[in-house]
């Protein structure tokens, strides 16, 4: 169950006890007011009954104000969260990029090899399965503060913090040994598959497309070269 801020949950206490202070004020004055003489008894008990009406309804809006709450977290992880992968989505993975325009690293572009052969072969949902397993794999080759976003498709980017050239290729080569290494099933049939990975560097100046878009002038390089592989941008070496 997700908590509700902090501040959140001060307000509401302060508008109970303000609430109870007011109720309080105003019974002690309206009860004089309403009777001929003063009874001490009956402006205690109006200032009790006051007291326990205005916290119920403290409480109340309390629980109101955490389901909103909860519903706010969910709303906002279907925005940043793809549903199949549980993943960055697309629009958050440019919206986190936006927040530290001068971050370095290295942008991985990688894409399921055949997938359109897989998904005629086997069926679209196994491809679900397909593109949930690869995410798995790639969530598990990071660090928590690098990124991994379904960038479309059968299509994945993963941005690698403060990483150069020769650790990316490192992490890109383990991500793509451990696709293949994954075995998948379908009606008593083993299936693999593979991924082909474009890298690319970002500088803490160039924007976050420019390193996209050179990432994935180098995954097409590795797939015209024969799949199942990882190229860089403006290098010339690729491994498999």
């Amino acid at each position: 169950m997700r908590l509700l801020r902090p501040r959140t949950k001060f307000s509401v206490w302060l508008f109970a006890g303000l609430t109870s202070l007011i109720s309080v004020v105003v019974t002690a004055i309206a009860v004089p007011l309403t009777f001929d003489l003063l009874d001490d008894d009956a402006v205690f008990k109006s200032c009790l009954i006051a007291m326990l009406c205005a916290f119920p309804t403290a409480l109340i809006l309390f629980d109101g104000m955490r389901k909103n709450e909860e519903l706010s977290a969910k709303l906002q992880k279907l925005v940043n969260r793809d549903r199949l992968t549980d993943v960055a989505t697309r629009d958050y993975f440019f919206q986190r990029m936006e927040e530290a325009p001068d971050c370095f690293g290295v942008s991985l572009m990688i894409d399921i090899d055949h997938f359109k052969q897989v998904n005629d072969t086997y069926g679209h949902l196994f491809g679900d399965r397909v593109i949930h397993r690869v995410a798995d794999v790639l969530r598990t080759a990071v660090r928590k503060e690098d990124i991994v976003c379904r960038f479309g498709g059968e299509e994945f980017v993963v941005f690698l913090e403060k990483y150069d050239a020769e650790s990316g290729m490192r992490v890109a080569e383990r991500i793509r040994e451990q696709v293949e290494s994954q075995v998948m099933e379908h009606e008593g049939i083993e299936v693999r598959v593979t991924v082909s990975i474009g890298g690319a560097l970002k500088d803490g100046v160039s924007e976050i497309e420019k390193s996209i878009q050179d990432a994935d002038e180098a995954l097409y390089v590795a797939k015209s070269e024969g799949r199942n592989r990882t190229v860089f941008h403006n290098m010339r070496k690729a491994a498999k």
